[in-house]
């Protein structure tokens, strides 16, 4: 609403001021209208539509009190008209919203989740830390594999031209698209759903909009099945409570019905959140801000507990594949030769040329996230070595510091 009135205002060349003096409002009144902050009372309404030439209807379409799911489900039902209007001017019109909201819920008969969707505490912890941080809705994406079970390896934040309010979130399609390819080029992730928030309403399932744009997406793409996780927030004395619904979307069949999802949580961070927060990339996505949100604030769908933990964390090969693959090409860009890869029982030897008959060999062993156990200096004329003193506690993924190591090997050493 607070667009369409600005752009009106804007095509007449009127000043907040002008605006104000014909709605007979103060100018502050009419800024928090544009910027959303605040929704005129019905009479107001009127007197916007008959200045501004804005027809009830178009108003009527902007009111974000009324999500447009809510709306579609009352206009159905010839009989609830007069509910659709007392809830456009009643002054408690957002209280009024939320119980009907919570009464619908109640009505609609629970589902028997359809198998598992696993992912990393740290991912959990993200979206929660998102979702809280904001009174509107707002939502990322969800990157991964889906061999058998859906598998989250990162959940995003949305991009910078996204748009939210309290009743719609629209996630950022370039910013997506350009995501999606760096995380298919450098992890082999997947773009595979989104998650959003339902900070309004509270529905936990999707909306009839969510299942037309993950259907329309998949059909585009070809996916045989997508994902969606609907963040609802309970305020209480202190934090809100902030609760995950994970849901599953087969698209081979004819049901295009979405189902609920049980969830396995892995502990600790995911393997890529890691390796990316170490190469220091996507600042934009503030992949530390996890950490700010406990796990204990979270709840998976009605359970009244926090989610347990797996016993293990399961990181499968091709991620592992992908690390070593970072830290070869980073030594091979620094030294510019090809760098030797040598399996062992133990792990992994990355070998990068310095300079003539010598050579950098780390050693890396076979447990995530591949811990650096040694670092030679090798001669390959004399067939000796000599150990490279390196911090403790660095791994494959510390592909910046890693090449640190070997840039400080190439300088001359003092006699």
């Amino acid at each position: 609403m607070g667009e369409l009135v600005k752009g009106k205002r804007l095509d007449r060349k009127w000043s907040l001021r002008q605006l104000a003096t014909e709605l007979a409002v103060t100018p502050a009144y009419v800024a928090d209208i544009e910027a959303d902050r605040r929704l005129p009372s019905a009479e107001l309404m009127g007197r916007i539509s008959t200045v501004l030439e804005i027809s009830p209807e178009n108003l009527a379409a902007a009111d974000s009190r009324l999500p447009s799911e809510l709306r579609e489900w009352i206009e159905e039902r010839p009989q609830l008209t007069g509910l659709l209007r007392s809830l456009r001017s009643s002054p408690e019109a957002d209280l009024l919203i939320q119980r009907l909201s919570r009464l619908l819920n109640r009505r609609v008969r629970p589902q028997a989740p359809r198998g598992f969707l696993i992912t990393w505490e740290s991912e959990l912890r993200a979206i929660a830390a998102e979702a809280a941080a904001w009174s509107i809705e707002t939502g990322g994406d969800l990157f991964g594999r889906w061999q058998d079970v859906p598998t989250v390896l990162l959940a995003t934040k949305a991009g910078p031209a996204a748009k939210r309010d309290h009743a719609h979130f629209r996630l950022d399609v370039d910013y997506l698209r350009d995501l999606s390819e760096t995380l298919a080029s450098g992890w082999g992730l997947r773009y595979f759903g989104d998650w959003h928030s339902h900070h309004r309403l509270g529905l936990s399932a999707p909306s009839g909009g969510d299942r037309r744009r993950i259907i329309s997406i998949a059909r585009r793409n070809q996916f045989p099945a997508m994902s969606e996780i609907i963040v609802t927030l309970e305020e209480g004395r202190g934090d809100p409570t902030v609760r995950i619904h994970p849901w599953v979307y087969d698209l081979a069949g004819d049901a295009n019905n979405p189902f609920p999802l049980q969830m396995k949580v892995l502990p600790g961070i995911s393997p890529v959140r890691e390796a990316l927060l170490a190469r220091r990339v996507l600042s934009e996505q503030s992949l530390a801000a996890w950490e700010g949100v406990s796990l204990q604030r979270i709840r998976i769908g009605a359970d009244t507990a926090p989610p347990g933990l797996e016993s293990t964390r399961d990181i499968d090969g091709e991620t592992r594949q992908k690390a070593l693959l970072h830290l070869a090409e980073g030594l091979q860009q620094a030294s510019g030769s090809p760098v030797e890869q040598h399996v062992t029982g133990f792990g992994t030897i990355l070998v990068a040329h310095l300079e003539g008959p010598h050579h950098l060999a780390f050693a890396l062993g076979s447990v995530w996230p591949m811990g650096v156990l040694e670092v030679h200096r090798l001669n390959r004329d004399t067939g000796m070595t000599e150990p490279v003193d390196q911090p403790s506690g660095l791994a494959a993924i510390d592909v910046p510091r890693l090449i640190e190591i070997y840039h400080a090997a190439q300088r001359p050493r003092q006699t």
